[in-house]
C-alpha cells in the first residue's frame, strides 16, 4: 500500500529559500502565519507528485495540474539520459558566508557529474526564471555542497498554470561562489533588520516598499509604507509639505498625515473600482483573479417573510429572535405617531424605557475628524 506523505507540518528555516525573493526586496520582510486554500491545494499536489499517486487529490482542477506537471516533467527529462539516481523531497543545507539556511526541493536526478533539480509551482503567480530566482539559487548551492561530484546542475521550475518549464544550467566553477556571496548578503541583512520588529520598528531606510508588502505581517505599521504613501499623496497634491514620519506626536504633523491618508484612500478606491471593472470585462492580471463573493438577499416584504416562516413551523418568538430591528427607525416611527411639538420628548421617553428594561444597549461613542 502506498503511504501518502504529509507535508503540512513541515518546518521552515527562518530565512527559507522560498522567502528569499521577499527578503531580497526588503530586509524587514517577515511572511504572515497561516495557510490558504491555494497553499493547501499545492501541498496535496506536491504529496501526490512525490509518490506519483493522485488518488488523494480533491477535485478535477487538482488532478489537471498534477497530470500537466507529470507530462511537463517527462517531456523535459527526455533531453537527458535515462537511469539517473533520483532523490525526491531532498533536503539541502545551504552553507553561506557566516550564516546558512536550508530547505526541501521537490526532485533531484543525478546523471554522473550532472543533475536536474526541479521544483513544482502549482499557483498562479508569475515565477522568476532560475537564473534570477533566489529559491532556485539556494537549492542549487545546497545541492552542489551536498554532492561534491556534481559539476553542473540544470534547475527547472514546472509552472502548469502558465504552461511553462523555466530552466537554467548552473556550473560549480562559474556560479557557485558568486551565488553564495549574493545569498549571504541577503540573509545577513535580514538577520540584522528583522529582529528590530520585536521591540519597535526598523529605521525608515532599512525597509523597502515592494508589491510583496501585502504578504508581510508588518504591513500595517511599516515606516517605509508610510513614506510610500506620502510619495503617492504628493503626486496627487504637489503642494503638500515635507513631513517627518518620526515626529508622530506633533498634532500639526498628525493632521497632515490624516489628510494624506484621505487623499490616498480616495485614490485607492478609484483604482480598485477601475481594476474590478476591467476584470469583469475579461482582463487577466498576473496574480489576481476575479472571484465572486455571492449576492446579498434583502427582505422587501416583512409581513410576507413572517407569514412564510410561520407556515414552515416557526413561531413569532422564534422569528423575532433571529430579527435585527433598526432601533433608530423604530424610535422615529414611535415619535411620528405624535404631533411635532412632543416628538422629541416621546423619543427620549421611548429610549429611556427600552434602556431601563435592558432591551437595548449603547455602544462606545464613535468619533471622526473632519
Amino acid at each position: 500500500m502506498i503511504q501518502t506523505p504529509d507535508h503540512s507540518s513541515r518546518e521552515h528555516a527562518e530565512f527559507s529559500p522560498s522567502s528569499l525573493k521577499y527578503v531580497a526586496g526588503c530586509a524587514g520582510y517577515h511572511g504572515k502565519d497561516g495557510s490558504s486554500a491555494a497553499a493547501e491545494m499545492g501541498t496535496r499536489i506536491h504529496e501526490a507528485l512525490e509518490i506519483f499517486d493522485p488518488s488523494a487529490l480533491h477535485n478535477e482542477e487538482e488532478l489537471r495540474i498534477y497530470e500537466q506537471i507529470v507530462a511537463m516533467e517527462q517531456e523535459f527529462l527526455a533531453n537527458f539520459p535515462s537511469g539517473g539516481v533520483e532523490h525526491n523531497e531532498i533536503q539541502v543545507t545551504v552553507e553561506l558566508n557566516g550564516t546558512e539556511t536550508w530547505g526541501t526541493c521537490d526532485r533531484l536526478i543525478i546523471f554522473g557529474n550532472k543533475a536536474v533539480m526541479a521544483d513544482y509551482k502549482t499557483g498562479i503567480s508569475i515565477i522568476d526564471p532560475p537564473e534570477k530566482n533566489w529559491q532556485a539559487k539556494a537549492y542549487t548551492i545546497g545541492a552542489f555542497q551536498k554532492f561534491p561530484e556534481l559539476d553542473e546542475i540544470t534547475f527547472v521550475f514546472y509552472v502548469p498554470q502558465h504552461y511553462a518549464s523555466l530552466h537554467h544550467t548552473f556550473t560549480r566553477v562559474d556560479d557557485l561562489q558568486p551565488m553564495i556571496d549574493e545569498l549571504s548578503e541577503i540573509i545577513k541583512k535580514g538577520e540584522e533588520v528583522r529582529p528590530k520588529w520585536v521591540d519597535g520598528t526598523p529605521a525608515l531606510n532599512e525597509c523597502t516598499p515592494t508589491v510583496n508588502c501585502r504578504f508581510c505581517r508588518h504591513e500595517d505599521y511599516c515606516p517605509a509604507l508610510g513614506g510610500l504613501v506620502i510619495e503617492v499623496a504628493k503626486k496627487l497634491n504637489p503642494q503638500l509639505p515635507d513631513i517627518d514620519l518620526e515626529s508622530s506626536d506633533d498634532p500639526a504633523v498628525i493632521e497632515e498625515l490624516w489628510n494624506i491618508a484621505k487623499i490616498v484612500s480616495n485614490w485607492s478606491d478609484r483604482l480598485k473600482e477601475r481594476a474590478m471593472a476591467i476584470a469583469k470585462d475579461g482582463a487577466v492580471f498576473p496574480t489576481l483573479r476575479l472571484r465572486s463573493m455571492g449576492a446579498v438577499k434583502r427582505v422587501v416584504d416583512n409581513d410576507g417573510l413572517v407569514a412564510i416562516a410561520l407556515s414552515h413551523g416557526l413561531d413569532p418568538a422564534e422569528v423575532l429572535s433571529h430579527a435585527s430591528i433598526p432601533f433608530g427607525k423604530i424610535t422615529k416611527a414611535v415619535a411620528d405617531k405624535h404631533d411635532k411639538s412632543s416628538r422629541k420628548k416621546i423619543s427620549e421617553d421611548f429610549i429611556d424605557e427600552c434602556e431601563n428594561e435592558g432591551i437595548v444597549e449603547t455602544s462606545d461613542e464613535r468619533f471622526t475628524l473632519r
